[in-house]
C-alpha cells in the first residue's frame, strides 16, 4: 500500500504542485486585505487547481508515452509507465477522474460566485486538457508555455482573488505575472533538457523552435525577471515594501543558470532542472505570501 501511494505521488510529480498552491494561496492573501478571508472558499478553490493541475500531469504522461515521445532514455516523465510500474490505462484514467473532479468544484464555484468564475473555469479545464490532449495538443505546437503561464498566473491569482472579494483587481494582476514567470520556468527548464529528444521525436517545443542558444536566454528570463518586477512592484508602493526579501532567493535563480551553462560540457547538469527551477518556485512564493501576510499584521 505504501509503495503503491509512493508510485501515485511520483505519477503526479509532487515536486510540481507549488505550481498550484502558490498562485492560489496569494490570490486569497492578497484578497484578505480587501474582504474577510474565507477558509472554506480557499480549501475548495485550491482543491480545484490542484486537481487541474494533478489531471494535466497525468494526462501528459499518458500522451507522451502513447506518442512515443517518453522513452526509457529521456526524463521528461514521471517514468511510471516506462518503468512499468503503472499503466498507461491507469494514468489516463486517474487524470480523466481528477479533470472531472475538477471541472465539478468549478462549477460549485461558479454556481456560487457567478459567471466570471465559469469563464475562468471554462478557459482552465480547456487548457490542461489540451495541454497534450488532441485535437490541439499545444504542447507539441510550442505552445506550452504560453498556456502554463495563463494557467498557473494570471488565470489562477485572479480567480482565487475573485472567489473571495467579487472584485477584479490590478494588484492581483500584477504581482501573478512573476508567479506565473517562475511556474513557467518549470515547463520551459523541462523541454531545455530534453530539447534533443523531442526533436528526435518530431514535436516541436518552444525549445526546439527557437533552439538551444534561445531557449537557454528565455529561462534566464523566466528566472530572472520576477526579481525585476517584485523590486518595481515594491518601489513603487504596490506591493508591501517586505515583499523585497524575496531577493534572498536570487542565489538559487544563479545557481539554476550555472547548471545551464555547465550543460553545454554534460547533460547530466540538467538531470533535475525541473525540479531545482520548481524549489525556486516554492521558496520565491512562500516568502511573497509570508512577507504580505506580515505587512497585513505589523
Amino acid at each position: 500500500m505504501i509503495n503503491k501511494l509512493k508510485i501515485w505521488l511520483r505519477a503526479i510529480r509532487l515536486f510540481s504542485l507549488t505550481g498550484s498552491i502558490i498562485p492560489v494561496t496569494i490570490g486569497a492573501v492578497l484578497a484578505s486585505k480587501y474582504a474577510n478571508f474565507n477558509l472554506e472558499y480557499f480549501i475548495i478553490t485550491l482543491l480545484a487547481a490542484l486537481f487541474l493541475q494533478t489531471s494535466t500531469n497525468l494526462l501528459s504522461d499518458h500522451d507522451d508515452f502513447v506518442n512515443n515521445i517518453d522513452t526509457p532514455d529521456s526524463y521528461g516523465s514521471s517514468g511510471v509507465i516506462i518503468e512499468n510500474l503503472l499503466n498507461a490505462r491507469q494514468i489516463k484514467r486517474a487524470g480523466l477522474i481528477l479533470l472531472t473532479l475538477g471541472c465539478l468544484i468549478g462549477l460549485f464555484l461558479a454556481f456560487e460566485k457567478g459567471g466570471f468564475i465559469l469563464f475562468l473555469g471554462i478557459i482552465g479545464a480547456l487548457g490542461g486538457y489540451s495541454y497534450t490532449g488532441k485535437p490541439l495538443m499545444l504542447k507539441y505546437r510550442g505552445l506550452g508555455a504560453p498556456l502554463v503561464f495563463l494557467l498557473f498566473g494570471p488565470l489562477m491569482v485572479l480567480g482565487s482573488f475573485y472567489i473571495q472579494t467579487q472584485q477584479i483587481n490590478i494588484i492581483s494582476i500584477l504581482i501573478s505575472i512573476p508567479i506565473g514567470l517562475l511556474t513557467t520556468a518549470i515547463l520551459h527548464a523541462n523541454d531545455l533538457r530534453d530539447i534533443y529528444h523531442d526533436q528526435k521525436s518530431g514535436i516541436k517545443t518552444l525549445s526546439i523552435i527557437v533552439g538551444k542558444l534561445n531557449s537557454e536566454k528565455i529561462y534566464f528570463a523566466l528566472i530572472l525577471s520576477p526579481y525585476v518586477i517584485i523590486t518595481i512592484l515594491a518601489l513603487f508602493g504596490l506591493i508591501p515594501i517586505l515583499s523585497l526579501i524575496c531577493l534572498i532567493t536570487l542565489p538559487g535563480a544563479l545557481k539554476n543558470i550555472r547548471s545551464i551553462y555547465m550543460s553545454t560540457a554534460s547533460t547530466t547538469y540538467l538531470k533535475t532542472i525541473d525540479q531545482e527551477t520548481a524549489k525556486l518556485q516554492a521558496q520565491f512564493g512562500t516568502i511573497l505570501i509570508v512577507s504580505i501576510i506580515f505587512s497585513y499584521i505589523i
